[in-house]
């Protein structure tokens, strides 16, 4: 019932915010690890997995022209900067894969992408609010 009232996309945003706040803590522990020896990096990847689920709602938002949204546009919900599923390029003398400065611009690219995203969801649901009270 809720989500007939609020539309699938609060359920897609919600699925979307718990996603970066996994990434966001697999970030942490890669961090708090720099220099543990053996450690391999975590990484939290779910973009996929929500596009396979957005594909598979009923109509919702759809292109009415290919020329409005691109494939490529559409389908970057809250991809990385690049460094998903990277190869480890250099790796250390003790076998620890993780490097600070790819860390701190993955951290700051999910921080960013939640708060767009939690900002976004906020201003709708002040507006459902808004319409529900008459004014």
């Amino acid at each position: 019932m809720l989500n007939q009232i609020l539309g699938s996309s609060f359920d897609v945003a919600r699925q979307a915010l718990g996603g970066l706040s996994r990434r966001q803590s697999a970030i942490a522990a890669n961090v708090a690890n720099i220099d543990t020896p053996g450690y391999r990096r975590r990484e939290v990847t779910f973009e996929d997995a929500l596009r396979v689920q957005i594909a598979e709602r009923p109509a919702g938002l759809r292109v009415t022209d290919p020329r409005h949204i691109s494939r490529t546009v559409g389908g970057d919900i809250g991809a990385g900067a690049g460094a998903y599923g990277r190869p480890v390029v250099s790796e250390r003398n003790d076998a620890n894969d993780v490097s600070i400065d790819e860390e701190m611009l993955l951290l700051v690219d999910t921080q960013l992408r939640f708060q767009a995203l939690a900002q976004t969801t906020g201003k709708r649901l002040t507006t459902l609010r808004t319409v529900i009270r008459g004014g």
